[in-house]
């Protein structure tokens, strides 16, 4: 449990990290771009209308 605890705490610090980087910064660190969750508008779409049959 203290494993998990301590790996996740490292996740978040390194995607903090990230996330305060410039694109060019991120470039010369090899990383493309910052993974983002994107919503998928179709799929919230879908979920409204079942929603709205219910």
């Amino acid at each position: 449990m203290i494993t998990a605890f301590t790996g996740w705490r490292r996740t978040v610090a390194r995607r903090r990290a990230l996330a305060n980087l410039t694109t060019d910064q991120l470039n010369d660190i090899g990383h493309s771009e910052v993974h983002q969750p994107v919503v998928n508008a179709a799929k919230a779409v879908l979920i409204t209308n079942l929603m709205s049959m219910r």
